[in-house]
């Protein structure tokens, strides 16, 4: 893979997770089953996910821009 797709490619993935962190963020709050009978795990874990897909997003694309404009400068 070219060096500028592997550049647009990080990027796609890093607003891919954000928009999939956002998704599972808006669902678990729709989970009314949670709420009544909470298993602590699943609970938990339904919890934290948006959490990872956001932070993975945000690493991912912001590595992407940073390499972009490294990549315009040189």
């Amino acid at each position: 893979m070219d060096k500028k797709n592997v550049i647009v490619f990080e990027i796609c993935i890093g607003l891919l997770l954000i928009i999939i962190g956002f998704i599972v963020w808006w669902w678990s709050t729709h989970l009314l089953w949670i709420l009544i009978y909470p298993p602590p795990l699943a609970k938990q874990l339904i919890d934290g996910l948006p959490f990872v897909f956001w932070s993975l997003g945000a690493l991912l694309f912001i590595d992407g821009m940073r390499r972009k404009i490294n990549d315009r400068t040189s």
